[in-house]
């Protein structure tokens, strides 16, 4: 099966005749491809910008056929089990591809079929979170569980959840959009989505938090002199001592805490891991107010910042190569 099917659960089975999968992690702003062994040491990586001149979306998937060959070219000996593509969405399985994502100018991106058509090998497509839920459980602290989610704050927020050692894609390949839960009924924030108020991207991402901040001081009346630019800089002004800062993190944390809560009750994980840029600049802050405000409805799992770090998509794209369906 070349592409994850919907309406079945992803019951993950790995081929043991080959040592090596292909693995790509495709964003907004960066293509990687790297090889992955079977133990998952990245043994080649290169890293480019995503295209986004060009007549359609092809032009990604040409620049991604030429880093391939790029890797290939430096490992011949290598016979990859895969394929395995972790993207941007939303995605449209069965196209194979990425379809009207927000941050680039193609309305399509075609994946899987010029890969699989070039490669002659089986090519496996999920989107960025999915892929890193299934590099947690194949090569992070998720091995020899069977329920778990991985969860990335960065740019926006995602989630990918295993559930009795399945990984859920649901009725279109989208399951565990936790990124757009309502977690806040009081500061009216419209999610970068556009579909939306109060969703936890909207609060508590990357390129959101910004807005959050100023969003709360106007409501309790904090006069904030250099309003922060990015998150980094709120978390920046609450380190230095700002009062203002300070007490929004309080916030912040109730925000992260209510969406941890509401991804316990959905999916009683054994494991949640965390990870993505804001979480891996600010670890030690956000995962004790996640576990400071945490509902205690039912039994709190294990809550910890990933340590596979910004290679956990490509393992995960890697470890999707490697996986054949029942």
């Amino acid at each position: 099966m070349a592409v994850a099917r919907l309406n079945k659960r992803y019951r993950i089975k790995y081929n043991i005749m080959h040592h090596h999968a292909l693995a790509i992690d495709l964003g907004a702003t960066n293509v990687r491809v790297a090889l992955v062994s079977r133990s998952g040491k990245v043994i080649a990586k290169i890293k480019d910008k995503t295209p986004k001149h060009g007549k359609n979306g092809a032009v990604i998937s040409q620049r991604i056929i030429e880093m391939i060959g790029l890797v290939m070219a430096k490992h011949p000996d290598a016979r990859p089990a895969g394929i395995g593509i972790s993207s941007m969405g939303p995605l449209d399985y069965q196209r194979g591809g990425p379809l009207h994502s927000p941050n680039i100018p193609f309305t399509f991106v075609p994946l899987v079929e010029p890969l699989r058509r070039k490669f002659s090998l089986p090519v496996f497509l999920l989107n960025d979170a999915n892929a890193a839920v299934l590099g947690e459980q194949r090569f992070g602290a998720g091995k020899k569980k069977k329920n778990l989610v991985y969860i990335t704050i960065s740019t926006g927020i995602g989630g990918g959840a295993i559930v009795d050692g399945n990984l859920l894609l649901g009725g279109s390949g989208n399951a565990a959009e936790v990124g757009h839960m309502i977690v806040d009924t009081t500061h009216n924030i419209r999610c970068s989505c556009k579909k939306g108020i109060g969703h936890w991207e909207g609060c508590a991402s990357g390129r959101n938090i910004p807005k959050f901040f100023k969003t709360w001081a106007k409501a309790h009346g904090k006069k904030i002199a250099v309003m922060p630019a990015t998150a980094k800089d709120v978390f920046d002004h609450a380190r230095s001592g700002n009062a203002a800062a300070r007490g929004f993190l309080d916030a912040l944390h109730r925000v992260n805490a209510r969406a941890i809560s509401n991804v316990i009750v959905a999916y009683d994980p054994e494991l949640i891991t965390i990870g993505g840029s804001v979480v891996f600049m600010n670890a030690p802050v956000l995962l004790s107010g996640i576990k400071k405000y945490v509902d205690r409805h039912l039994k709190t799992p294990e809550i910890r910042v990933s340590r596979l770090g910004d290679d956990i998509a490509l393992l995960g794209a890697a470890a999707a190569a490697f996986a054949q369906n029942k």
